[in-house]
């Protein structure tokens, strides 16, 4: 391993060009505050074609400010209540069908990707169920999938190139999303009782004098899309992998659903909402447990806007950094038994300052996920659900875990699911 060869800093190369890798607490924490000062936010040229200059990720200062906090609005506390019953909605049918599945086993990976894109298609675009055939669905859900394998490639158009793969797919994402800007348009009021991110981001150009044309709105649909289904699915794979490795975890989540009367019979149609979420500490434990271990997101770019100084090493101006989330995690010395899967090490709290920075399964600074809460929300729920509907068994064991460029098992996690009994 590089960083046991060459410390918590030190010199690569990528797609050509000069690069350092960062990691460790203090190290990072520097980075991530230093944003507009020190460093800037700068994707491989890949990303930036296929993604878009219109999306947040790649805006910078003060139209990344207002933009941003236009989409937060999205998931204000109000907002996230809105989304409880659409969210618990799509995990219960989903988890029935898994039950329901014939065959000797699921492939977890592909089927909880599906799921987390059908709910970031109702809640952050704001597509109802009948504008998504499943066959429609599963198109969409194979283009995200060639986008996002070529993401990071060489920044070479031409044909079949991983650039132009992805941009082709890309194409195909815009076309859809399109139809549902251009029906947005066309209607007074919001379906489903509350405004999605893309209807508060279209309403805010237009009061504002902030008119995005059709292609910047498509790029930010499209990255909220992305950010919005990849990564919780990513989440919530690896929270189906630790529970079915640590069943004395899931145990413990269960007493927790009892003792909030969430777990008998009598009570299992019961509707969540976020007070009753907030109150369940340790299922939020296991998913902070979870994020560490496995963090969605290995790390974020950046470029150094001048020539800085990083614990006495000189990062010359120009020159890439990557700051890793995975590895800041592994060399933390905030948690003690790093490898085991723990989630009692959060119920304390933590101290502050540096220290916050050695856990950062969401980045941090002024670049810190925007949809984080939203996240958090969905792997509760998701949790919940999955713990008093559901006993599984992991086919294949412990899963070997890739990075391409989100987190997943190279096997798809195949596990055996069969209805919970309601005993502890």
């Amino acid at each position: 391993m590089k960083r046991r060869k060459y410390g918590f800093i030190y010199k690569t190369h990528l797609f050509g060009r000069p690069t350092v890798r960062v990691m460790g607490a203090e190290n990072v924490r520097h980075i991530l505050l230093g944003e507009h000062r020190l460093v800037s936010v700068q994707w491989p040229a890949s990303v930036r074609t296929i993604l878009g200059s219109g999306c947040l990720s790649n805006l910078h200062n003060g139209q990344h400010k207002h933009r941003k906090k236009v989409i937060m609005r999205a998931f204000s506390r109000d907002a996230l209540q809105h989304y409880v019953p659409v969210i618990q909605e799509e995990v219960s049918a989903c988890l029935e069908r898994w039950l329901g599945a014939a065959g000797p086993c699921l492939l977890v990976y592909p089927e909880v990707k599906r799921l987390m894109f059908r709910i970031a298609m109702r809640i952050l675009l704001g597509f109802q169920p009948r504008q998504a055939s499943p066959d429609g669905e599963q198109q969409l859900v194979e283009a995200f999938e060639e986008m996002i394998r070529n993401l990071f490639s060489l920044p070479i158009d031409v044909p079949f190139s991983g650039l132009y793969r992805g941009l082709r797919a890309r194409n195909i994402i815009h076309a859809k999303i399109e139809e549902n800007i251009r029906a947005k348009m066309a209607r007074k009021e919001p379906e489903g009782g509350y405004k999605d991110a893309l209807q508060l981001l279209m309403e805010y150009t237009q009061g504002n004098g902030e008119q995005l044309n059709m292609q910047e709105l498509k790029e930010s649909a499209t990255e909220l899309l992305f950010g919005g289904h990849e990564t919780t699915a990513s989440a919530a794979t690896s929270l189906i992998a630790f529970l079915g490795l640590h069943h004395e975890v899931l145990q413990k989540v269960r007493k927790e659903l009892q003792v909030k009367g969430l777990l008998c019979s009598s009570n299992q149609e019961k509707q969540l909402d976020m007070e009753v979420l907030e109150q369940l500490k340790y299922t939020g434990c296991v998913i902070k447990e979870t994020l560490r271990l496995s963090p969605p997101v290995p790390g974020g770019f950046r470029i150094a806007l001048k020539t800085l100084e990083l614990n006495g090493y000189q990062i010359p101006k120009g020159w890439n950094v990557i700051y890793s989330i995975c590895d800041t995690h592994d060399v933390a010395d905030l948690f003690t038994n790093k490898e085991e899967f723990n989630p009692d090490r959060f119920m304390s709290p933590s101290p502050e300052d540096s220290s916050r920075f050695s856990f950062i399964p969401f980045g941090g600074g002024l670049r810190s996920c925007v949809g984080k809460e939203f996240a958090k929300v969905l792997l509760k729920i998701f949790t919940v659900e999955l713990a008093r509907s559901c006993d599984w068994q992991l086919l294949n064991g412990p899963p070997t875990m890739k990075t391409g460029p989100i987190v997943y098992p190279v096997d798809n996690l195949p596990t055996k699911f069969t209805g919970f009994s309601g005993q502890i």
